[in-house]
């Protein structure tokens, strides 16, 4: 790569679903990146799911091939861009995803394994969705599932990158939507996940989105980054942008995650 850093987590509008039509496209990222001195992986949003079953994703009918075509042309021209796959884990689809890992992990630059949401339908990163998840569940039962969901991706051993262990904790948190006493949320069921991963040799994102939502910090925080780094952690760095005024606001704060990360 050309530059010293690198935000392993940015969207672009053509290909991930969650980002506005009119958002970034490769090139506009590039612009930026380059008069930034950064390296940029585009983690595109790459959900088993969706693209089985709805012919409007981006990555339908093999639609990948395309993808990876594009990223290609542009690495002709710029030498600090990255292909990458924000890939959900489904624990009835493992065979599925070690296939998909089979085919692509030696054409896709990074690929990292995620959870957003395992009843298809209720993700828990959106608000409006998680609500109406709470309807269905207590919320003792999401948050415990997600962590057990989490858990058992990790034991898979599909990734070797995982983002954002702590998601969960976006809208549930004391400025948000305040945990009820019989919810475990505690700092240490994080570590737990961070050590399994340390376990598995599985790098964890230190993604920097939260501060933008309620919980107003990191996932994971510092504090938990900080015990994690010291017990033999590795990690990557991402923004997780979806427009391009979140990505440029973030470079700094991208660089100066790495800097604490090598000062621990």
């Amino acid at each position: 790569m050309k530059f010293k850093y690198t935000d392993y987590h940015v969207h672009s509008a053509k290909w991930s679903t969650d980002v506005d039509i009119n958002g970034p496209k490769f090139e506009d990222y590039i612009e930026v990146a380059e008069i930034n001195e950064i390296n940029v992986c585009f983690l595109e949003h790459y959900e088993l799911h969706y693209i089985l079953n709805d012919k409007k994703n981006s990555f339908y009918n093999g639609n990948i091939e395309n993808y990876l075509e594009e990223i290609d042309i542009l690495k002709e021209t710029y030498d600090f861009i990255l292909s990458g796959a924000e890939v959900e884990y489904y624990k009835d689809k493992e065979i599925e995803l070690l296939e998909f890992m089979d085919d692509y992990e030696k054409d896709i630059d990074f690929i990292a394994g995620t959870i957003h949401e395992w009843v298809i339908g209720y993700p828990i990163t959106m608000k409006a969705k998680l609500i109406e998840f709470l309807e269905k569940k207590p919320m003792k039962d999401v948050i415990d599932e997600y962590f057990n969901i989490s858990e058992m991706m990790i034991k898979s051993k599909i990734f070797k990158n995982i983002c954002h262990i702590d998601t969960i904790f976006r809208y549930f948190n004391n400025n948000d939507i305040k945990p009820k006493e019989d919810c475990n949320v505690s700092e240490e069921r994080v570590l737990e996940l961070g050590r399994l991963c340390i376990k598995n040799n599985i790098q964890i994102e230190y993604n920097l989105s939260g501060n933008k939502f309620p919980i107003g910090r990191t996932f994971p925080s510092k504090s938990v980054v900080t015990k994690l780094k010291n017990e033999g952690g590795n990690f990557f760095v991402g923004s997780d942008s979806h427009s391009l005024a979140y990505f440029e606001t973030q470079i700094t704060r991208v660089k100066e995650a790495y800097y604490y990360l090598n000062s621990i």
